[in-house]
């Protein structure tokens, strides 16, 4: 059969020559290529744009077209290294409350110290520590670490391995009517390398309707590049609110 000077049958109808003037303008394009798949190194080379965003219990846009570079989507953790504090709470409160919406991960750690501090008080008061069920997402009292608080002061109490499962909260109820100004901190011990991971400041992303069951998860202390096509959306959805920052790259 006849054939070109390349080798190639001239029936082709796009030979693909080893060295043409497409193949040499393809060859000038740079491809951002978001990560070095041998140096596991970010590749940047521009100056990176940050965005806070807060995922709700309903799905809220976190990516939208265009798309000129890849993205770092960030799900930071409020408790990072073998020793992490905490502030659960620090203002004036006249009615029962916790810190469930704002949970602390604490799959990672074996130990707790609390302090407490009251600068006002009236009324009679009692502090709890809460733990989430990992099943249902429902939260039990683990321990009521201080009870019929009356006077300003400063307290101490210590937690084990008793209440410290995945999620952590704290909180307050009067037992006679009243306000508190008070704060309380928590010092996380003997912990492990890396974020406190808690399930319920996990986010899951997907489509415009995506849900924790059918959603990709990015959870607490992980982060993940992504890509997406030129017309694509990005949505994320949590069981509470939670804060992730997106970098562009």
């Amino acid at each position: 059969m006849k054939t070109n000077k390349f080798g190639y049958r001239e029936f082709c109808p796009e030979p693909i020559y080893p060295y043409t003037e497409k193949a040499e303008i393809l060859r000038k394009v740079e491809i951002p290529y978001p990560k070095n798949m041998v140096m596991d190194t970010l590749i940047i080379s521009r100056q990176p744009a940050t965005r806070i965003i807060t995922v709700s219990t309903t799905p809220v846009p976190i990516l939208q077209p265009p798309h000129p570079t890849p993205y770092l989507v960030s799900n930071p953790s409020l408790a990072v290294g073998l020793t992490a504090s905490t502030v659960f709470i620090d203002g004036t409160v006249n009615s029962a409350g916790n810190t469930q919406a704002t949970p602390l991960g604490v799959a990672n750690y074996m130990k707790m110290h609390f302090h407490f501090n009251i600068t006002a008080i009236t009324g009679t008061w009692d502090i709890g520590a809460y733990t989430r069920d990992p099943h249902s997402g429902n939260w039990a009292i683990s321990q009521n670490l201080w009870s019929g608080l009356t006077t300003i002061g400063t307290g101490y109490d210590f937690i084990g391995e008793m209440g410290l499962v995945t999620d952590f909260a704290i909180g307050w109820n009067p037992t006679a009517a009243g306000s508190m100004t008070f704060s309380v901190t928590g010092t996380l011990k003997e912990g492990t390398a890396g974020a406190g991971t808690g399930l319920a400041r996990t986010i899951f992303i997907g489509g415009r309707n995506v849900t924790p069951g059918s959603g990709y998860p990015l959870f607490e202390g992980k982060d993940k590049i992504i890509y997406p096509g030129s017309n694509v959306e990005i949505y994320a959805v949590a069981y509470v609110d939670t804060l992730i920052k997106v970098f562009t790259l």
